[in-house]
């Protein structure tokens, strides 16, 4: 007498669980990169912003904004000299606190910023890094803001 058996058996059962192990895992990975490239990117647009705030400030009330870099323990903070406060654990006008822990300022031009004179700055570059790349925020001595994606051999794309 034969009898019809329903129901999968353990190896398909066991080879099922293992295929979306797989593409769970695959999945999880990819999310994490995504979310390190837009923490790396929503910080170069904030310091982007911050630029542009700072030079309609200088432009319009005909003073000088220089900026700072200011590091305490593993955080950094990126402002005017004019400021009013000095530290850096509150949010304040001209002021950018770090706002992702992953991402990080390895290099920076000193005397950097925006002068009284319409579209007159202090030319550098501020590079952001993280594990999802390196970006670059770069400042031309007319006053015009850039943003590049730094690539191969420390050079914007």
């Amino acid at each position: 007498m034969k009898t019809k058996q329903l129901g999968f058996s353990l190896i398909e059962m066991m080879v099922v669980i293992v295929i979306v192990a797989m593409l769970s895992a695959g999945g999880v990975y990819g999310w994490q990169q995504w979310q390190q490239q837009q923490r790396l990117q929503i910080t170069t647009q904030q310091i982007r912003h911050l630029f542009e705030e700072l030079r309609s400030d200088a432009n319009w009330n005909n003073r000088d904004h220089l900026l700072t870099l200011k590091r305490s323990g593993g955080t950094w903070c990126l402002g005017s000299k004019l400021s009013p406060e000095n530290d850096c654990n509150a949010s304040g006008r001209w002021r950018l606190l770090q706002p992702f822990a992953d991402v990080d300022i390895t290099e920076t031009t000193s005397g950097m910023g925006f002068y009284g004179l319409k579209n007159t700055a202090w030319p550098g570059h501020i590079t952001l890094q993280s594990s999802a790349g390196k970006w670059r925020v770069i400042l031309s001595t007319q006053g015009r803001i850039r943003v590049c994606e730094v690539k191969g051999s420390n050079k914007c794309n």
